[in-house]
């Protein structure tokens, strides 16, 4: 054998056994929160938050002025400079399991676009992860969702 073949066993060796190792996923505490309209159009549903903010969520009996804080319906408006000053929806919030749902007082009509808002998206983080990322989302710190009812 010779000599110079002896030099692409290792990087055979490294090649093979770096590919066997384990990918580590990076998981942060707001990577899985999602928000859509419910399937009959009735209402919209903040889903997937983790089981310990739920129960906080839950326990807490909070306002709907405090609910709006923290997740919000809002019209769609042609103005987009005037999009971040609207006031939001009126409605009821429940929170069952891992999903808030918001419900309108006087329901969403057909064919008009609206938008959802969940400002956690820094709040459930961890502060580790914020400080190891040296900055807060580029968002804003909110989730939006956009749709229209049909």
């Amino acid at each position: 054998m010779k000599l110079k073949n002896l030099f692409y066993i290792p990087a055979i060796i490294f090649l093979t056994l770096s590919g066997c190792r384990e990918k580590e996923t990076v998981k942060t505490a707001n990577s899985g929160i999602k928000i859509r309209l419910s399937p009959d159009s009735s209402s919209v549903e903040l889903y997937n938050i983790p089981l310990n903010i739920a129960e906080e969520l839950r326990k807490d009996s909070m306002e709907n002025d405090r609910w709006k804080d923290f997740f919000a319906v809002y019209e769609e408006t042609t103005d987009m400079e005037m999009r971040d000053f609207q006031t939001a929806m009126d409605g009821a919030y429940t929170v069952k399991n891992s999903l808030v749902e918001f419900i309108p007082v006087i329901g969403f009509k057909k064919g008009k676009a609206y938008f959802s808002r969940c400002y956690t998206k820094d709040i459930l983080e961890e502060p580790e992860d914020i400080i190891s990322k040296r900055e807060l989302s580029s968002t804003g710190g909110f989730l939006e969702y956009k749709f229209t009812v049909k």
